[in-house]
C-alpha cells in the first residue's frame, strides 16, 4: 500500500499523517460504527484529505475494517482486515454485486451509508455462501478518479 512501501514518499505520508492527525487527538474519533460519512467528518475536523484520514482511521480504530482504493473495475490498493483469522480480501476485478460494482455498472450511485453486500463480493472463501453479508460504504472520488471503499464486519462471519 502507499503507506507501507519503502519509498521516501510513503515515509513522508506517514510522517505527515502523524503530524496532522496524532494518535492522542485522532483515536477518540475512531469510536463507534465506521462509515465514510464518519471519515469525512473526521477529515473536516483535522483539515485533511478523505483518503489520508481513511488510512489513519484504519491504524487506530478497533473496529474490524478493510479499506480498498479502486480505479474503475480494478482494485489498486487495499488494507486488509487486521485480526488474525479474518477473511482475506478477494484481489482483482471488483464484483458487480458490491456497492462499488453497482455504481460502476450504473445500477446505483454511491452507497452514501453502510449497506449490506454479499460477503463473496469482497472476500475469499464465500463463493457458495450467498447467505453471508458484510457491510460496505463506497464513494467515488472524482478528483482522483478512484473509488474509496470501507468494509466492516460487525459480527463474526462464522456465526452466520
Amino acid at each position: 500500500t502507499v503507506w507501507n512501501d519503502a519509498t521516501e514518499e510513503a515515509e513522508a505520508n506517514v510522517f505527515a499523517a502523524e503530524f496532522l492527525m496524532p494518535k492522542l487527538l485522532f483515536e477518540p474519533h475512531c469510536r463507534g460504527a465506521p462509515s465514510i460519512a464518519k471519515l469525512q467528518s473526521i477529515a473536516d475536523d483535522f483539515a485533511t484529505s478523505l483518503t489520508a484520514t481513511a488510512f489513519q482511521y484504519y491504524q487506530y480504530t478497533r473496529e474490524p475494517v478493510a479499506i480498498i482504493l479502486s480505479n474503475g473495475w480494478t482494485m489498486k490498493r487495499f488494507l486488509p482486515f487486521r485480526d488474525e483469522g479474518s477473511p482475506r480480501i478477494r484481489i482483482g476485478k471488483l464484483s458487480p454485486d458490491s456497492a462499488a460494482g453497482e455504481r460502476l455498472a450504473k445500477r446505483d450511485r454511491d452507497s452514501h451509508r453502510m449497506v449490506r453486500v454479499p460477503a463473496y463480493a469482497w472476500l475469499e472463501g464465500f463463493d457458495n455462501r450467498s447467505d453471508v453479508d458484510i457491510w460496505e460504504d463506497s464513494l467515488y472520488l472524482e478528483y482522483y478518479d478512484m473509488t474509496l471503499t470501507l468494509l466492516w464486519m460487525d459480527d463474526s462471519l462464522d456465526d452466520e
